[in-house]
């Protein structure tokens, strides 16, 4: 998708808030927001909003000598969703469709966004339990993907932000209970950029004990096929069903050729106005071919 006037903003405003807040060098400070503004003014044509958050960071790079930080809000939503994973766990494979449940849950969890929202606070978590509850999921879509899953031998996962990744994960365990015959594969960014999944996020949340996790090899927030390894374009080829997370992933792979099930939270106009779905609403669509 390419980039649209919102997300320049969005972007522009969001990270300026996290690095007033960090950064106290005054001449740097203006140096990077001077730099943003360009970055964000004119962007490279048929550009989308994960490779302009990518060109934001590695600016903040070349003026601070490192990345945006997000290390403590990342482990701060990690570990306070661990703690809850075993309580909703057993509410979800109590419910009447645990498929469906945890479907809810993951697609109301991709909230945890610190691109679009930099001023999340713990309170956030009550909003993804709130959105989970009211969510739901097109039944088109529902029976198509346990059709899919249950004529599959092979399932893509392709996680977005901290905190979200423990109710992937619990999606992933209620779909090899319900589907044990399915090989799921897990994959993460390469590097640390915003609060997007890293390999040591996986590992600190027990990913990885789950199920197989690699990365792929970009510090883009999304899958932007022009970067990723090959093992991540074969397993895009090859898998039976693929689960896309959050708006990142979406941003750079819907139109691409691929059969992906995407879920995330619409938090942007253009992408309420593009699949026609409420603002804030969590979602969950089929591109099919």
């Amino acid at each position: 998708m390419t980039l649209d006037e919102e997300c320049k903003g969005c972007l522009y405003n969001s990270q300026m808030k996290k690095v007033e807040r960090e950064q106290g060098d005054i001449i740097k400070l203006n140096a990077f927001k001077e730099g943003v503004k360009k970055l964000c003014s004119n962007p490279p044509e048929n550009y989308c909003a994960p490779l302009l958050m990518r060109d934001i960071d590695l600016y903040h790079r070349e003026i601070f000598g490192c990345g945006i930080d997000y290390s403590r809000e990342k482990s701060l939503f990690n570990l306070k969703l661990l703690s809850m994973e075993d309580e909703l766990y057993s509410t979800i494979i109590s419910s009447a469709d645990p498929v469906e449940s945890a479907l809810k849950f993951a697609m109301a969890s991709n909230y945890i966004d610190f691109a679009r929202l930099c001023d999340l606070n713990e309170d956030s978590i009550k909003i993804v339990l709130t959105a989970s509850e009211r969510a739901s999921v097109d039944k088109e879509v529902l029976n198509s993907f346990k059709s899919k899953l249950s004529q599959s031998k092979t399932l893509l996962y392709l996680h977005d932000n901290c905190g979200e990744i423990v109710l992937d994960k619990i999606l992933i365990r209620v779909i090899k209970r319900a589907y044990p015959d399915i090989r799921i594969t897990s994959v993460v960014r390469g590097k640390a950029i915003i609060n997007d999944v890293t390999i040591s996020d996986a590992k600190e949340v027990g990913l990885t004990d789950v199920c197989p996790v690699i990365d792929n090899k970009t510090g883009v927030p999304g899958t932007y096929l022009k970067e990723v390894s090959d093992e991540v374009k074969a397993l895009l080829k090859s898998s039976g069903v693929i689960i896309s997370k959050g708006l990142g992933n979406l941003e750079t792979l819907y139109g691409e050729g691929y059969e992906i099930f995407y879920a995330f939270t619409c938090k942007c106009e253009h992408i309420s106005k593009r699949f026609n779905i409420p603002l804030w609403s969590a979602s969950f669509i089929h591109e099919c071919h």
